[in-house]
């Protein structure tokens, strides 16, 4: 399993966002392991790669959320990915959830579970979109309409 981060330009204002990335990393490794941490990140985020030298960064070059998940989910194919958003927090308890849920297809707010065998279904879908904006709960509800592949809901 891999690890996806989808930075995108809203983020760069944020604050608290390096304080929440390191802890979500620090969360990630111990459990999943550095090695298969990926961050997408846009260049106004460059200041990253000092700060997160362990992450394997892929570039958003159109700096939006979509862009950036196209880009992040077809470097990671072949794997099962672990999509997430930090705006939302990543706990233990969720990690657990993610982690339990076997091979089920499993979406929640901020993050998603994509299995090896339906990804390529998602790509598909999210190519269509990439140059929009647009979230992952109306990339799952579309790649349902046009695939019928479900996706649980916690």
């Amino acid at each position: 399993m891999k690890v996806l981060l989808v930075l995108h330009k809203a983020l760069s204002n944020r604050e608290d966002l390096l304080k929440k990335l390191e802890e979500e990393l620090n969360l990630l490794s111990r459990v999943i392991g550095p090695d298969s941490i990926y961050a997408v990140i846009p260049s106004e985020m460059k200041d990253l790669f000092d700060r997160f030298p362990e992450l394997v960064f892929i570039r958003n070059d159109k700096g939006s959320f979509l862009y950036g998940l196209y880009k992040g989910l077809r470097k990671l194919r072949g794997n099962h990915v672990l999509v997430l958003d930090p705006v939302e927090r990543l706990t233990k308890e969720k990690l657990a959830q993610v982690l339990s849920a076997g091979k089920k297809n499993v979406l929640s707010k901020g993050w998603a579970l994509l299995r090896l065998m339906d990804l390529d279904y998602v790509i598909r879908t999210v190519e269509k979109y990439r140059e929009k904006e647009g979230s992952m709960e109306e990339i799952f509800e579309e790649v349902y309409k046009e695939y019928g592949i479900k996706y649980e809901i916690l």
